[in-house]
């Protein structure tokens, strides 16, 4: 979820089953400052998995509406989840510290490289001023290398006249 909707840790352990829609495209969030907004589930995988979860959840006791739980039923600490990360990412012998806020900016960074305009960008992130959203373009000089390598327009401009 943190890698599709660039949502920050915080938010994604407040969300609640009812803050999903019922096809898993759709999900509430409650974000900084008391502000609402929605995000979206670009993948069809995940929103399955959004699917599944909801429907087991009638099914098993537990401690509030909570998509994020402990072994207890209860709902997930953002220092929960980050300690599990951090285990999960030694057991996978990282060399890289991976963090929630790395998911958030790779999220940013993907979209941003993919084209989508930096405006829908900070509306999914939720930030309030386009500058905050503006750190995430400089990773993308890579995409833009690429991109200006690939079109080579001096290249196809010479090719034309020989």
């Amino acid at each position: 979820i943190m890698v599709s909707t660039g949502v920050r840790v915080g938010e994604l352990t407040q969300i609640k089953l009812s803050n999903i829609s019922n096809d898993g495209f759709r999900i509430r969030i409650h974000g900084k400052g008391s502000k609402e907004r929605n995000v979206y589930i670009g993948n069809p995988d995940l929103r399955a998995e959004l699917q599944h979860i909801k429907w087991q959840a009638k099914h098993i006791e537990h401690d509030g509406d909570y998509l994020l739980l402990n072994t207890n039923r209860r709902r997930l600490t953002e220092q929960a989840l980050r300690r599990r990360l951090r285990i999960l990412a030694q057991s996978c012998n990282l060399d890289t510290r991976v963090t929630p806020h790395r998911f958030r900016h790779s999220a940013a960074t993907f979209l941003i490289e993919e084209g989508v305009d930096i405006r829908f960008v900070q509306r999914l992130l939720g930030h309030a001023s386009i500058a905050t959203t503006e750190i995430y373009t400089h990773v993308s000089d890579t995409a833009l290398m690429r991109a200006i390598n690939n079109a080579d327009t001096l290249g196809k401009m010479l090719s034309e006249f020989t």
